[in-house]
């Protein structure tokens, strides 16, 4: 690595008084491609190589370079693509792609304006979190409305009452739930901006199948 120098070949430096060092041509650029072309031809065609700073041939470089603008192209697009691959580096709307793959066509939706970063992140949460439970939708309710819901399960005594001696049939204040099950009515007080398309999804997506959720949202 050479150091870089002025005209009056003294060594520059940065403002924080350290040595600049030339690096070289960035890899992948229109330039490199053009030297590892240059270096590749045979020996004698042409005058020897000497850097891009000292070229004998210049028309030779000219169109050497056009060719290395191409393949630079290619090599942006190739490594754009490899970070398509990886759920870690994929980005814009192959993240949307992604979350289609994994969750179906609806069932990751993006929030407006939402960044790759805090997606990526929900997405995550999601792939591992518990399914099926009145903990899980407690738990993903919460997530995107910033508060925890009211969960009413009509089978279960807690919150719908039940049959008691005292009171019987009609009661003050007695709640009487029904036998069948595969239903639960959930309230939704949200403290962050909440859309009901994503808190849908999310309920679809955790919820047990067939089981039906009678959602209200506070607006």
């Amino acid at each position: 690595m050479a150091v870089l120098r002025d005209r009056d070949v003294s060594s520059l430096q940065a403002t924080d008084r350290k040595t600049l060092y030339d690096t070289g041509i960035a890899s992948g650029t229109a330039r490199d491609f053009a030297r590892r072309l240059r270096l590749l031809l045979p020996a004698g065609w042409f005058p020897a190589y000497r850097g891009d700073e000292a070229e004998d041939a210049p028309i030779l470089q000219a169109l050497l370079t056009g060719f290395g603008s191409v393949l630079a192209s290619t090599w942006t697009q190739i490594n754009s693509v490899r970070k398509q691959t990886r759920f870690g580096t994929t980005e814009a709307v192959f993240l949307d792609m992604t979350a289609a793959d994994f969750f179906g066509p609806s069932g990751m939706p993006r929030l407006r304006q939402e960044k790759d970063s805090h997606f990526r992140k929900r997405m995550v949460r999601s792939l591992g979190a518990s399914l099926n439970t009145r903990t899980a939708i407690s738990e993903i309710v919460h997530q995107l409305s910033g508060a925890a819901p009211r969960i009413i399960e009509p089978g279960t005594v807690h919150d719908c009452g039940a049959w008691r001696y005292v009171g019987g049939y009609g009661a003050a204040r007695s709640r009487y739930g029904t036998r069948p099950g595969g239903q639960f009515f959930l309230e939704v007080y949200p403290k962050l901006p909440a859309e009901p398309r994503v808190l849908h999804a999310a309920l679809r997506g955790t919820k047990a199948a067939d089981v039906i959720a009678w959602v209200r949202m506070q607006t």
